[in-house]
């Protein structure tokens, strides 16, 4: 992992039960909180080959953009580590589902012509191993096109929750410069563009919900115990920073990256 400047930390151990249950937890109200999701699948969507014959949803959730990655495929794969997500997505479209970690690929190198991996990255414990190893399982001629967030996303809460307490609220994200090195290691061609998204909510439980909807909530190491108290609510909502309009403004530093195969 990596600090806002993009220095290499000590790599982060991420609990994948703890993210199976939190993903499992949102399977049934993701589709009502990933408005983030979809702005960046979409974009993901405009780098795909039209057609192809064999596809890989990564880190598929609840199965939104199968149905559109369905119609470039002949054979489309769907890869979740939690099974209530992968029940919600085998409704939504004819695929295989999968369930497995994404850091342990269960498929053989050469064996796709696209990967659609959006916004999964910054789940994985190695970034640099899972793109090598993803990278490695495409065709040649294949393409993987992926999302992440990128360091200093989610700022404005972050500084807010540090005025309640001294525990981390907000998962660590990768550097822009350490992300693109990561890709020069896999050998291959790759292209990356970055989006700043700004999200703007009348109330920040609305935020909140958000982030608890798509199981997107802090759940590695030193995550603050217990419910959040009325007190801590009211420091939290009175030092979160609001616009001219009182709205409470989440930056979003997205990463659109493509491996060519």
């Amino acid at each position: 992992m990596v600090n806002e400047t993009g220095n290499q930390l000590l790599m982060e151990h991420i609990d994948k039960q703890k993210v199976a249950e939190a993903f499992g937890r949102a399977a049934h109200s993701y589709e009502r909180h990933n408005g983030l999701q979809r702005r960046s699948g979409e974009a993901l969507l405009e780098r795909l080959p039209a057609r192809a014959g064999t596809g890989l949803d990564l880190g598929c959730g609840s199965g939104w953009f199968l149905p559109a990655l369905k119609q470039r495929a002949e054979r489309l794969l769907a890869l979740d580590l939690s099974p209530a997500m992968l029940q919600q997505a085998a409704a939504k479209a004819q695929v295989e589902p999968i369930c497995a970690d994404m850091d342990r690929p269960p498929l053989p190198e050469h064996s796709l012509d696209f990967i659609f991996a959006n916004l999964c990255l910054q789940w994985s414990a190695d970034p640099a191993a899972w793109l090598a190893q993803w990278s490695a399982r495409l065709k040649p001629g294949g393409v993987m096109v992926f999302s992440t967030l990128l360091a200093g996303s989610l700022h404005e809460l972050e500084a807010a929750w540090r005025q309640v307490d001294n525990h981390a609220h907000i998962n660590r994200f990768i550097g822009q410069e350490q992300l693109a090195a990561h890709l020069a290691a896999t050998g291959r061609r790759w292209r990356l563009e970055r989006a700043d998204i700004r999200l703007a909510y009348p109330e920040l439980k609305g935020l909140l919900l958000d982030l608890k909807g798509i199981g997107a909530n802090r759940i590695n190491s030193d995550r603050r115990p217990g419910l959040l108290g009325k007190e801590a609510w009211q420091r939290l909502n009175l030092a979160y920073a609001k616009d001219r309009q009182g709205q409470c403004v989440a930056s979003y530093h997205l990463a659109y990256g493509v491996i060519y195969g």
